[in-house]
Order: structure tokens, then sequence, then C-alpha cells
């Protein structure tokens, strides 16, 4: 069964990858792929169900199957579906990719927000400051990272971002009495790279933003909590 499942994804992703199969195109019917593939209809659905949470196919009830659009939003996006699921280890393993992203998105904030979106930075991480670990401050959070990420004028970074925060904020790493001064340390390290941002300086700013992420990947493989799943879904707020 499983190798007839596996025959028909690759199928499927030969048909798309080569363009046979265009974004937004309905698929061939379920008796021609059958056909092709040499596979059972329940085996052709069970591949179309895994390129679906890929993100692959739009798979919609009462309607036909069709290509995804395929745009690297769309594709970053289907990760929602698989990241929260990621035990720490392996969502910890992620950091040296956000790492490199979040001080990509700090030099271009340098480069590129407005005055009157740095002051705006200034206020929030002030604001969050005087915040005790909670729902507030992780709203703050979200606002302040939303900020600087929206710099870098990419959909598939600014989506890959989403998805790690919302991933992180399961933990609430902050929130234990015997770790509150963690956020002191955070909230002094989004003000410096408020002011590596307002001086125009995107190496300091960079270099700040990707130290901000290795603390906090320290602190998981140190104190490693067990995550709060599905709790909120700040980045929409």
């Amino acid at each position: 069964m499983q190798d007839a499942v596996e025959q028909a994804r690759l199928g499927l992703c030969r048909m798309i990858a080569t363009g046979e199969l265009k974004p937004g195109q309905v698929l061939p019917s379920e008796i021609e792929l059958c056909e092709r593939f040499n596979v059972s209809r329940s085996s052709l659905r069970e591949a179309q169900k895994m390129l679906h949470v890929a993100g692959a196919l739009d798979l919609r009830r009462n309607s036909s199957a069709r290509v995804s659009q395929l745009t690297p939003k769309n594709v970053v996006d289907a990760l929602t579906a698989i990241v929260p699921l990621l035990p720490l280890d392996s969502f910890i393993e992620l950091f040296n990719l956000r790492e490199i992203l979040e001080g990509y998105c700090a030099a271009q904030a340098a480069a590129r927000l407005s005055d009157s979106q740095i002051e705006k930075l200034e206020q929030i991480a002030m604001d969050l400051r005087k915040c005790t670990p909670g729902h507030d401050a992780q709203i703050l959070d979200t606002e302040f990272h939303k900020l600087i990420t929206s710099a870098a004028n990419d959909q598939a970074i600014i989506s890959l971002l989403k998805v790690l925060r919302q991933r992180g904020r399961d933990y609430h790493i902050y929130e234990e009495p015997e770790r509150l001064e963690l956020k002191k340390v955070s909230d002094n390290a989004h003000l410096e790279i408020v002011q590596a941002i307002k001086n125009r300086d995107p190496e300091r700013a960079s270099f700040l933003a990707r130290a901000h992420v290795h603390t906090t990947k320290t602190w998981l493989e140190t104190y490693r909590p067990n995550p709060d799943l599905f709790s909120n879904n700040l980045e929409d707020v």
C-alpha cells in the first residue's frame, strides 16, 4: 500500500515539476491518473493528501483537485501544519536558519525603515520592557519583530519567520518565576537592536538580531520547557 502511495506521489510530483501540470490547473480524472501510475484510487487519494499538506495541491470538498499557486509564500505557509509538531530538539535545529533570516531583516530595517517606523519600533520596545511576562508582552514582542521583518519586503522570509516565531511562543520561556530575569535580557536586546537601526547601522543591527536569536536558542537548550501547543495566534493580532 505504502509503495503504491509513494509511486502516485512521485508521479504527481513529476507532472508538477516538469510543468505538465501548471499552477492553478485541475488534475486529470482519478481514472486517468490511476491508470497512468498503476495504482488504486485509495493510493492516489492518499498521495494527493500528502501533497496537499505540503502545499502543492489544493483539495476542496465537492471540487476537483488542482495544483496550488506554488508561490514561495504559499509553500512556506504549508509549514504551519508541520512546525508545531516538531519536538524541541528538532525545532532547535531550525534556529541557525532563523538567525540568518532575522539578521538579514534587521539589516534591511536599518536601511529601509522610515524615521516614523523606527520611532514606533522604539516605543514598542519600551512598552515591552514595562510589561510583565504574559499575553500582553507576547503581543508587543510580535509587533516588534513583525515591524522589523516587514523591512525585508520578501513574503517567503516573512512567512517562514512567522511560523518559527509562532512555535517559539509555545514555550513561554519567560513566564516561570525562576526565569523572570531572562525577559530583562531580552528586553535590553530589543532596545540595542532598535538603537542600531536608529543609527542606520545594518551590520550591527544584523549582529545584534542574530545574537538575540542565538540567546533564545541557548535558553531553550538549557531549560527545555514543555510547550503549550496551539495556545495563541498572535501573528494575526
